[in-house]
Formats: C-alpha cells, sequence, structure tokens
C-alpha cells in the first residue's frame, strides 16, 4: 500500500504540469488565431490603401500631363499672337479660353460670300459660301460658324449659325492642320432668316465656337 500510495504522490505532479502545458498551449493558438485574423484584416487594409494611392498617382499624373500640354499649347499661341501683333507685347494680359486664342490667331475664313443664288427652282435665294483653314497645330473635331447680316447702316437684322465641320458630317468629320474645308462646287448655306429686302453683301462671318480632337 505504501509502495502504491508513493507512486500515486509521485504521478500527481506529471499530471498537473500536463494540464497546465494544455492550458498554454490552448491559449497559444487562440493568440495565433487572433493574429493572423489581425494579419487579414490588416493586408486588405494595406491593398485597399494602396489601391486608393495607385488611382490617387494616376490621376495626379494625368493632370500633370494635362497641365504640361496646356501650358505647351499657351507658348504656341502666345508665340502666333506675336506674330500676328507685334505691338502687344504683354500677352499674358490676354483674357480669354485657349479655344478663343485658337479662333482669334490660327483660323482662317476666306472667299465669303453672302448674296442671292439661284435655287433648283429658278428662284433667288438668299445664301452664303466660305472656306475655313486650319492654320494652326491641333486637329478640330467642330467649328462653328455665325453669319450676321446687316442693314445699309451696318446694324444686325438677322443671324444664323452652322456647323461646317462635326461628327456628323459626312466628308468633315474634323479637320486636321493646315487642311481646308470647302463647299463642293455650286454647293451653298441657305438663309431662312434672313428679311425679304437684305441687300446682297451685307453680312459678316466668325467663328463662334470650336472644339479639340481628343488625341
Amino acid at each position: 500500500m505504501k509502495t502504491t500510495k508513493w507512486i500515486v504522490v509521485l504521478m500527481v505532479p506529471f499530471l498537473l504540469a500536463g494540464c497546465v502545458s494544455q492550458g498554454k498551449y490552448d491559449s497559444i493558438v487562440k493568440e495565433k488565431t487572433d493574429l493572423s485574423a489581425k494579419l487579414t484584416t490588416a493586408t486588405a487594409d494595406l491593398d485597399t490603401a494602396k489601391k486608393k494611392s495607385d488611382e490617387q498617382a494616376k490621376q495626379l499624373a494625368d493632370l500633370n500631363q494635362l497641365r504640361t500640354e496646356n501650358e505647351q499649347l499657351k507658348e504656341k499661341l502666345d508665340l502666333y499672337r506675336k506674330e500676328a501683333n507685334p505691338a502687344a507685347a504683354d500677352t499674358s494680359k490676354y483674357n480669354t479660353t485657349v479655344e478663343q486664342e485658337y479662333i482669334n490667331n490660327l483660323i482662317q475664313i476666306s472667299d465669303f460670300q453672302a448674296k442671292y443664288f439661284d435655287s433648283l427652282l429658278d428662284v433667288k435665294v438668299p445664301g452664303i459660301t466660305f472656306k475655313i483653314k486650319n492654320k494652326g497645330n491641333k486637329t478640330l473635331s467642330e467649328i462653328e460658324v455665325t453669319v450676321y447680316f446687316k442693314d445699309v447702316n451696318g446694324n444686325n437684322i438677322a443671324e444664323e449659325s452652322y456647323i461646317p465641320v462635326n461628327d456628323m458630317d459626312f466628308d468633315y468629320k474634323e479637320l486636321k492642320p493646315n487642311y481646308t474645308f470647302q463647299l463642293d462646287g455650286d454647293h451653298f448655306y441657305t438663309v431662312k432668316t434672313v428679311p425679304k429686302d437684305w441687300n446682297a453683301g451685307n453680312a459678316e462671318i466668325k467663328v463662334t465656337q470650336i472644339k479639340f480632337k481628343d488625341e
């Protein structure tokens, strides 16, 4: 009996030690699980932050590219302005858009006629013809012109706008640098709003709007 008693006494510490080790093991497993979950969450947050950072970097690069192109275009426009008007020494005082500067300096209208044309029914109808040359280095996807009809005193009595260059036109979907728009042969634009007492030739044409082609 004494021997058995001593064996039991000797085994108790080992049994207790086994219980403590299992508890520590479970604690370590739980801690590992918690750390793995935190690591997964942190990795997902990092991926999201990296994706957002990449998007912001791309937006910044696109913005810088746009600024660079705009500055280059403005420099070229300033050069053309100085050549067209040497008296304008300080070009920084121009308070217009890039499109308006392009219209003012790089688009040329020629052979403008505002008169009565012969129609298919042998009736005289008011109409206009003109040519447009793109003297700049940008392709234009749209050009709008407005014609102002005047009385004998030079007052406007009617106006009409036309879009000879546009993406719906068969022949002139765009106007490239150094290209010229012109109507075929005997074609002309008719005018519907001009008064019947209008005198042929009393009119003025202006380019009122353009759009640059996305390149």
